[in-house]
C-alpha cells in the first residue's frame, strides 16, 4: 500500500475535522474548534474534488450523516446516532479508489478521537453543555424538597374514625376528610377510634385503639 502527499493531507485534515469536533462538543457554544472543523472540512471537500476522487454520493451521506447526529442529541434512543455515524464513515470510504487506504485513515481518526474523549472527560473533567440541558439531572428526592402529590406521610400518628367496618380495608373519617385505609390485623368495626400506625404512599395502615 503505497502512501503519498495526497495522503497525507487527507489524513491531517481527516484528524483535524475528528478532533475538533469531539472538543467543540464540550464548549457551550460555537467557537474556534468549530471554526478549525469547517475549515479543515472545506480544505477536504476542495482537496479531494480536485483530484477527482469526489463523488455527489459522498457528499450527500455526510451532510445526512451530519444531520442524524444532530438529530440524535434531542431524540430518545441511538438508532439515529448509528446510523449517522455509519452514514459519515461510508462517505469517506467512499471517496476514491482505494478502500482499504481508506479505511485505514478513517479507523486512525477514529482511534484519535476516542482517545481524546477519554482524555477530556477523564484528566480534565468536562461534560458535554448540551447534554445538561436536554438531560434532566435533578434529584426528586424528599431532601431536594419535592414530594409526592399523594403523599400522606403526615397522617402518621393521627387519630380518625371508621366510617365502614374493615375487613381488613375500609374507610376511616379524619376530619372532612373520608381516606381509603387497611387494618393493622383483623377485623375493625363501624364508628371505632384507630390510629394511623403506617403510610406508604397511598397505603394508610390503622390500629383500633382499645
Amino acid at each position: 500500500m503505497a502512501w503519498s502527499l495526497y495522503d497525507g493531507s487527507l489524513f491531517v485534515l481527516m484528524a483535524i475535522m475528528f478532533t475538533a469536533a469531539v472538543w467543540q462538543l464540550f464548549q457551550p457554544r460555537f467557537s474556534w474548534p468549530g471554526i478549525l472543523m469547517v475549515l479543515a472540512t472545506l480544505g477536504f471537500i476542495i482537496i479531494t474534488a480536485v483530484n477527482g476522487d469526489l463523488e455527489m454520493l459522498s457528499i450527500i451521506l455526510f451532510l445526512a450523516g451530519i444531520i442524524l447526529v444532530i438529530m440524535e442529541l434531542f431524540v430518545i434512543g441511538l438508532v439515529l446516532g448509528i446510523v449517522g455515524m455509519m452514514m459519515i464513515v461510508s462517505s469517506f470510504l467512499l471517496i476514491g479508489n482505494d478502500i482499504e487506504k481508506m479505511s485505514v485513515l478513517v479507523a486512525s481518526c477514529l482511534i484519535i478521537a476516542v482517545i481524546e474523549w477519554v482524555i477530556i472527560v477523564k484528566f480534565f473533567g468536562k461534560k458535554v453543555p448540551l447534554f445538561n440541558k436536554v438531560i434532566l439531572t435533578d434529584a426528586t428526592s424528599k431532601e431536594a424538597g419535592y414530594t409526592s402529590h399523594d403523599d400522606r406521610s403526615h397522617l402518621v400518628g393521627q387519630i380518625a374514625v371508621t366510617t365502614t367496618p374493615f375487613r381488613p380495608s375500609g374507610i376511616i373519617a379524619l376530619g372532612q376528610d373520608r381516606i381509603d385505609a387497611v387494618s393493622e390485623g383483623g377485623f375493625i368495626g363501624q364508628n371505632k377510634e384507630v390510629r394511623i400506625i403506617f403510610v406508604e404512599g397511598t397505603r394508610v395502615v390503622v390500629r383500633e385503639i382499645l
